[in-house]
């Protein structure tokens, strides 16, 4: 059995140096799956590996996660009219393969060069047909995001257009994001509002597609748009209500990443044995 199997909880883990070394931490930190880009936060440039580090990996590391999360850079922009960084999609996910990952989450985008929002969702739907056409090696999510205007997934409904446009809708899955919802103007302090919004998704989107919860705290108020984590249980989310999501019926095996800012590793693992325990007290 694998050592790391017991939890349902990963990490984001930032790569500043090679993608065995942010192995090596979540091996530390006995996770049973992380998440990360494949893009140095710095350079902006899409990480290198050696064919010995490749090997490597897969031959050493990779049997210890469950799952492994790519998250797409923010150079991918598939609701684009003008640009939909499709060239960056096509080389992080050929590299997400290589490696054996299972997942690939992206931010839908803005419509850039659109003059209405509903454009944008159209351009989406049309280069997710593509993708999914041929893609069944890594389970493609779509996460809700924070900001306003002409930005594609921060309103929940703009899923729910954009199902009915896939010709592949089965092949898509949604990963939901605690601290977006929050700042982009969904009020999940109260229990009413918490309950409220994981209605919204279920008749929307349908919980069934929610294959990862992004569990993070905000530092910045409901409706700011304003897209800045903070430590769990020092920001403005209320805790309770992060408690409630975690242990909702329907959603309480689902896997969980947490996107922290940056701490020591001894922190980020009492944060990630906290919601651990939390998980535990299932509804």
């Amino acid at each position: 059995m694998n050592i790391l199997e017991t939890g349902s909880v990963g990490l984001h883990i930032r790569i500043t140096d090679s993608l065995i070394t942010a192995a090596d931490k979540a091996l530390r930190l006995q996770l049973p799956f992380f998440q990360c880009f494949f893009v140095h936060q710095e350079t902006g440039a899409l990480m290198s590996l050696s064919d010995q580090e490749k090997t490597e990996f897969i031959d050493v590391y990779r049997s210890h996660f469950s799952h492994l999360y790519l998250h797409g850079s923010y150079w991918i922009n598939l609701a684009g009219i003008t640009y939909n960084g499709y060239s960056a999609f096509r080389s992080e996910l050929e590299m997400a393969k290589r490696l054996s990952f299972t997942h690939m989450v992206v931010h839908a985008g803005s419509a850039k060069g659109a003059q209405h929002k509903q454009q944008g969702i159209d351009a989406l739907a049309r280069i997710l047909n593509r993708i999914l056409k041929r893609e069944n090696d890594v389970q493609i999510m779509l996460e809700n995001t924070a900001h306003k205007n002409m930005t594609i997934g921060s309103d929940i409904a703009d899923f729910g257009i954009l199902l009915e446009q896939l010709n592949y809708p089965e092949k898509v899955g949604f990963a939901l994001d605690t601290a977006h919802a929050f700042v982009y103007g969904y009020d999940i302090n109260t229990q009413a509002g918490c309950d409220s919004f994981v209605q919204l998704v279920d008749d929307t989107i349908g919980l069934e597609r929610v294959m990862l919860l992004h569990i993070n705290d905000a530092s910045q108020p409901c409706g700011s748009c304003i897209d800045k984590h903070a430590v769990l249980g020092e920001g403005l989310i209320n805790s309770e209500m992060l408690k409630r999501i975690v242990t909702h019926p329907r959603l309480s095996t689902v896997p969980i990443i947490l996107e922290l800012p940056v701490l020591p590793e001894d922190q980020e693992h009492g944060l990630v044995r906290l919601v651990n325990e939390w998980r535990s007290e299932r509804q």
